[in-house]
């Protein structure tokens, strides 16, 4: 017993229409999006390398709020060993600036000779 199937209506050609248009400007859009990004970020990292250990570290001290007004001296020794002298509020700020020294890139030690002046 064959049953009967009502005949499909005829699918138009498939034409480029204005949401295929409007996707493909976005994908376009967002790959030139990724190729800047790329690019910008290849020369952040240019520039942090060319800086060294010593302007990484000093980046990371003088920009960490709870080190404001400290007189830390950042000294490079072997090219990893960082050295901190000078002084700071408090015991937190001396520690606070040890671990960002220590986690800073190319630092492969710190020798914490900060000492703590209330001021």
């Amino acid at each position: 017993m064959a049953i009967a199937q009502a005949p499909q209506p005829a699918q138009p050609p498939k034409q480029p229409g204005s949401a295929a248009q409007i996707g493909e400007k976005i994908d376009r859009g967002l790959d030139q999006i990724g190729a800047e990004l790329r690019e910008v970020w290849a020369e952040a990292r240019k520039s942090v390398e060319k800086m060294g250990v010593q302007g990484r570290v000093y980046g990371r001290l003088h920009w960490d709020k709870g080190l404001e007004g400290a007189k830390v001296e950042i000294a490079v020794r072997d090219g990893q060993v960082v050295v901190l002298s000078g002084s700071v509020a408090t015991a937190a700020a001396r520690q606070k600036a040890e671990e960002l020294a220590r986690d800073t890139i190319g630092v492969g030690s710190v020798l914490n000779d900060l000492t703590v002046v209330a001021r």
